[in-house]
């Protein structure tokens, strides 16, 4: 009997030990949590006013040894104007709370994403690119290629002119929507009516672009603008 009163007060008195310090490590942790919801919130009405789902706002973690209570009064959050839409910067934080007063600083980093073509599979140069080796995804600014794309029509039905990884943010400038030797359609408006003829391009290029066509009929070389796959707009 004695034995066993003695393992219980032996029981209770580690459970005491370890309990309290981890309880008060998880109000902290709490405290952290609720902070960083609350900054994200804050900073995500001021970049993000409309909800965009193309921009997203991330609280990055205190340090663990920062001690703040759970705020009773409304948080406060300052922003420096001058830094209000860059990538990375600090949100000062203060809790007002009668004899519990802090200020905290959040570093904060703003993502935005913006729609692109990316490959999803391995292209061989001069494979034709259909509509199942391409999809539009959604990529960190700061990581788009300057010269890539987010329409569809300006890559499916082209060649690749060179090989394509997998993932790559595909451009204009890696598809040819018409190619050296293609048969094209070679239209032109005159008068308020279209005239279209064949031709055969002389030379690679991709939507938006001049390149020189010979017309089939009359072996004539002229200069158009590619416009969809395989048609080339001529002025006359």
């Amino acid at each position: 009997m004695l034995k066993n009163l003695l393992i219980i007060l032996l029981f209770n008195i580690t459970l005491n030990f370890v309990v309290f310090p981890v309880s008060a490590k998880s109000a902290n942790s709490l405290a952290h949590d609720a902070l960083l919801k609350q900054v994200s919130e804050f900073v995500q009405g001021q970049v993000n006013p409309n909800n965009t789902p193309n921009i997203t706002v991330k609280a990055m973690p205190l340090d663990s040894r920062i001690r703040i209570s759970h705020c009773q009064s409304e948080l406060q959050f300052d922003m420096p104007s001058r830094q209000r839409f860059t990538r990375h910067f600090p949100i000062k934080a203060s809790c007002f709370d009668e004899g519990a007063s802090w200020k905290a600083y959040v570093q904060v980093r703003v993502y935005e994403y913006i729609e692109t073509i990316v490959t999803t599979t391995h292209i061989a140069k001069g494979e034709v690119i259909s509509s199942d080796m391409i999809e539009t995804a959604l990529v960190d600014r700061n990581k788009v290629r300057a010269k890539s794309t987010d329409s569809m029509s300006n890559i499916v039905g082209g060649r690749a002119m060179r090989n394509i990884t997998r993932g790559f943010q595909v451009s204009g400038s890696d598809v040819c929507l018409v190619c050296k030797g293609d048969s094209v359609a070679i239209i032109a408006d005159y008068n308020n009516l279209t005239i279209k003829t064949s031709g055969t391009a002389l030379e690679n290029g991709s939507f938006g672009q001049s390149i020189q066509v010979q017309n089939n009929s009359s072996e004539r070389i002229v200069k158009g603008v590619i416009g969809d796959l395989r048609q080339i707009f001529i002025k006359l």
